[in-house]
């Protein structure tokens, strides 16, 4: 895949700022988790870190969709001897 060095350096730049961004915030939870000030279910934190997780998964799932349509659009190519064969298909029954 050929990267265009502008755009990516644009990437590492913006993306950098907001993965730290994201990171300090996650960092600012911890707190929470040793102060008395604060009381909470373990069902509260499960909910909580579940909603995290899966918006992570979908922010990766979102930057790993480039990736497979690229190997989406790359044509397949025939060659006899690597197809599987079909069972129910017999000569009998192709017509020429």
């Amino acid at each position: 895949m050929v990267v265009n060095e502008e755009k990516r350096n644009k990437f590492m730049e913006f993306a950098g700022k907001r993965v730290n961004n994201v990171m300090h915030d996650i960092q600012i939870l911890e707190p929470m988790a040793r102060s008395s000030a604060y009381d909470f279910t373990k069902e509260d934190v499960e909910e909580m870190f579940n909603a995290m997780q899966e918006t992570l998964n979908d922010a990766k799932a979102e930057f790993n969709k480039r990736f497979e349509e690229k190997a989406k659009s790359e044509k397949k190519v025939f060659s006899f001897g690597t197809s599987k064969p079909v069972s129910d298909v017999s000569e009998e029954n192709i017509e020429v």
